[in-house]
């Protein structure tokens, strides 16, 4: 089975969907297929976008039932609010000057380099 097929979408989108609830380490399962996808980068960014807003609204309830939800955690996630507007902002600033070569390399590198401190952190 090709590695871009659906069988591998709903693995790897399982695993990210996991590892981002155990650990809010969802991002390079959900890279290491996306890259392999062959997407332009806005497409890639766009998925990635739309993947983690479903993960994270299905994750929502659950998180609720576990009591991880306070008053004081919602205060901070108002006083946050502007400041996520202004990441919003900064990304499609950043979106459209990366070329997409640099974007792409810079994604692999990052990649490498939480992956392998996703696996030191495990290992310690």
């Amino acid at each position: 089975q090709a590695f871009g097929s659906a069988g591998w979408g709903v693995f790897w989108g399982a695993v990210a969907g996991f590892t981002s609830f155990v650990s809010h380490a969802g991002g390079p399962p959900a890279s290491m297929y996306l890259l392999r996808a062959d997407l332009d980068k806005t497409r890639y960014q766009a998925t990635t976008v739309i993947t983690f807003w479903w993960v994270n609204l299905i994750k929502f309830p659950f998180y609720l039932m576990l009591g991880m939800f306070t008053l004081q955690s919602a205060r901070v996630n108002l006083i946050l609010a502007p400041v996520a507007v202004l990441g919003v902002l900064l990304g499609i600033w950043a979106h459209r000057l990366v070329p997409a070569v640099l974007f792409f390399r810079l994604t692999y590198f990052l990649l490498a380099v939480t992956g392998s401190k996703l696996v030191f952190d495990a290992l310690t």
